[in-house]
């Protein structure tokens, strides 16, 4: 024979209420248990349909400040090109002028000593031998 409770206890009409009210209750669990289920559910799609939205405007966003970013920075790049530009002629014509300064002194001392070379040409060759004995010194070492 098993124990159980109707073999303990007889059947009452209160117990039966209480199992009634029991599986009612075990019923109204499950319904709610599905209800906040559905509920979840629909709280993800919900959720997910915004972040999707959000998402896609944000990308909008992020798009729109690239392409502003990539305008600045063409605009800076042709105002640096255009004063680089400028510098470099100016450099140009400042290296043009200093060369053709030197050029110019080149010749005068060129002129100079060819002048020095014909009025003292034994002085001169008396220098560039002193010169040139220095020279071999030096490079012996």
């Amino acid at each position: 024979m098993q124990l159980n409770a109707e073999n303990i206890m007889p059947e009452s009409t209160e117990t039966k209420i209480a199992a009634k009210k029991l599986e009612s209750s075990t019923e109204h669990a499950k319904k709610a248990l599905d209800a906040a289920t559905e509920a979840t559910k629909a709280v993800g799609q919900t959720v997910k349909q915004h972040a999707q939205v959000a998402f896609e405007t944000g990308k909008e966003h992020i798009s729109a400040a690239a392409k502003d970013l990539g305008d600045a920075a063409s605009a800076t790049y042709e105002d640096v090109r255009g004063l680089a530009k400028t510098k470099a002629d100016e450099y140009q014509s400042k290296a043009k002028a200093a060369w053709g300064d030197a050029a110019s002194r080149a010749q005068t001392y060129q002129g100079e000593t060819e002048d020095y070379i014909r009025q003292n040409p034994l002085k001169a060759v008396g220098i560039a031998v002193g010169i040139g004995f220095l020279l071999g010194v030096i490079f012996r070492r």
